[in-house]
């Protein structure tokens, strides 16, 4: 885990936040320092339970924040 970027996450979410996986915190830290993050976050919310309701009926489960569909780097996986 990159110490640096754990420090970034840890200053702008709080020393008690879940920690994600690495690729997700990045993310997550590059919209709170570019101040896209709660934009991102309101747009996300519009489409949420349609992401949930198409993720359950394509793999047959629930999504929760610990699902292992999250620690799939999606960005470095293609290329």
């Amino acid at each position: 885990m990159d110490k640096e970027l754990l420090k970034k996450y840890k200053l702008l979410f709080g020393e008690d936040a879940p920690i994600p996986p690495e690729h997700i915190m990045r993310s997550l830290v590059e919209m709170k320092e570019k101040g896209t993050f709660k934009k991102n976050m309101n747009t996300f919310g519009e489409i949420h339970q349609e992401v949930k309701d198409k993720f359950k009926e394509k793999f047959g489960r629930e999504l929760t924040p610990n699902d292992p569909i999250f620690d799939i780097d999606f960005e470095k996986d293609d290329k």
